[in-house]
């Protein structure tokens, strides 16, 4: 006999739910009384489990979310989770286990020496109203297919979709969201300016890909928006980003690239001065780059990000030739300190963002000296794509479980990792190196398969939103995190722009 988990939804909302039994999926909409307008979530679940105290940290970890349930029992209170329900409400096992102890007002201790658990998996599906139409879903979702070859038509809906989330969620002062959590439909109120400028480069390089002026307009509004919120000037000479939190390098040099990117620089030609006069006070003999105006306690934090962005701003500048880029020979000099303290502490993060400035600025003096570094590094990162023994969503991703202190699997930083490789394919094919060329092009592939899992694409994946138009289109964090972050977005659009240009004009 079957355990049926069903849930009616009507605009996201979920009005009706339970368990029932040993019922065929034509006859649950009858059933449960569904209307028209309604879609029924169903898990038909199997392979019940108990799990033993040694095997409880093996079964309920993250990557099992949405694909297996948890059954909870106490004493005479019996309680279980549904993957799609976890999924919907983005709910840890671990969360699911603090409800069902408050919801049931259990002491603690007793509950972990009495409560018995068992796992489940199941069979997911929507069910329409109209003509009994069932769509399967795979954790919660439905799977997008691998392809041989890149996918231009793919990534074009992804960037567009992405575009499009940016666009429909400005607000009218030109504020785009930083973080939004679907399953509670609400806005986070952390913050972060790096993440808010990557958002208006990736919009300005789209636009300036659709050759769309309207786009543009939204880029530039985006930016106003963000330098009103962050940038004072810190000295009678220097400008900088201001947070709570500090004033970072990297956060200068990406709003100082986004005015150069949005085409701004007459409107804020006198912030482009002194970010750029802050940057140059930052550069380092022995690090390449401080990383922190201050506080100063906390220079040298994020040294593997802040120094690829800062060179990243410099090749930029010295590519549309402002006065405000370096000479040739201080590029070289601080991008080779950058390098030999890179080799001695080697950390995927410093990666794409160093190998897109050395790409830049290869491609503006023509000067090949850090052709070979792109590919050093590159090839490293090869292996940090997951593949074979995933299960099929989330094959693509960038993980290495051996280092768990290069951070978590996150969409921001597959398309982080997708704009380094963009690059280093072009130079790739610039040198003629069919082998690399070759294993970036499968990387490319596999990565944007990776990203458009994780996008909310149709009504399937956002079958427990209420509010659809502030997700549609828009990049999750991970299979089993709905939470949206504009730089993951950011990324994503940043890296579908650069694969774009390089394709072969139809």
């Amino acid at each position: 006999m079957n355990s049926i988990w069903y849930s009616v939804r009507r605009n996201g909302v979920a009005i009706q739910n339970g368990w029932i039994d040993n019922l065929p999926l034509n006859r649950i909409r009858e059933h449960v009384s569904a209307k028209e307008c309604d879609v029924v979530e169903v898990c038909v679940a199997k392979n019940f489990s108990e799990i033993t105290d040694d095997r409880f940290s093996k079964i309920f970890i993250q990557r099992a979310r949405g694909l297996v349930g948890i059954e909870i029992t106490y004493r005479n209170k019996m309680e279980r989770y549904a993957p799609t329900t976890m999924m919907a409400s983005n709910l840890s096992f671990g969360r699911a286990i603090e409800k069902f102890i408050t919801k049931h007002s259990i002491n603690s201790d007793q509950f972990y020496t009495q409560a018995t658990f068992r796992v489940f998996s199941a069979k997911q599906y929507l069910i329409f109203g109209n003509n009994q139409r069932s769509v399967h879903l795979y954790r919660g979702s439905t799977l997008v297919q691998p392809t041989s070859k890149i996918d231009s038509q793919m990534i074009t809906n992804l960037a567009d979709g992405i575009a499009q989330w940016m666009i429909t969620n400005l607000s009218k002062d030109g504020e785009i969201p930083y973080k939004y959590w679907p399953s509670r439909g609400e806005y986070s109120c952390s913050d972060n300016a790096i993440r808010r400028f990557l958002t208006t480069i990736a919009l300005a390089r789209y636009g300036k890909l659709k050759r769309d002026h309207d786009i543009m307009l939204v880029a530039n509004r985006n930016l106003r928006f963000n330098l009103s919120r962050y940038y004072q000037q810190i000295d009678n000479h220097r400008g900088a980003i201001v947070e709570k939190t500090g004033v970072k390098l990297g956060a200068s040099a990406l709003a100082a690239l986004a005015i150069i990117e949005c085409e701004a620089g007459k409107q804020f030609n006198e912030h482009l001065n002194k970010l750029s006069t802050g940057i140059h006070s930052l550069v380092d003999k022995d690090m390449g780059f401080r990383t922190f105006f201050f506080p100063a306690q906390r220079d040298g934090e994020n040294w593997n990000f802040y120094s690829g962005e800062a060179l990243l701003f410099w090749a930029k500048a010295m590519r549309h030739k402002t006065h405000h880029a370096p000479s040739i020979s201080q590029f070289q000099e601080t991008a080779s300190t950058c390098r030999k303290l890179h080799r001695k502490r080697r950390n995927p993060a410093f990666i794409p963002w160093h190998v897109q400035a050395c790409v830049s600025f290869i491609a503006t003096t023509g000067c090949r000296k850090n052709a070979p570094f792109v590919f050093e590094i590159s090839d490293w990162l090869l292996s940090m794509q997951q593949w074979d023994g995933l299960t099929r969503d989330l094959q693509g991703r960038f993980y290495n479980p051996k280092h768990p202190e290069f951070g978590p699997p996150h969409a921001a930083s597959t398309g982080a990792y997708l704009e380094g490789f963009a690059d280093a394919l072009w130079l790739a094919r610039k040198f003629e190196d069919r082998r690399r060329e070759k294993a970036f092009e499968q990387t490319i592939n596999r990565g944007f398969r990776s990203l458009r899992q994780l996008q909310f694409r149709d009504e399937n994946d956002a079958f427990y939103v209420s509010k659809k138009h502030r997700v549609m289109g828009s990049i999750r964090t991970e299979v089993y995190d709905n939470t949206i972050r504009t730089d993951s977005n950011a990324h994503a659009l940043l890296a579908a722009v650069k694969v774009l240009q390089l394709q072969p004009k139809r």
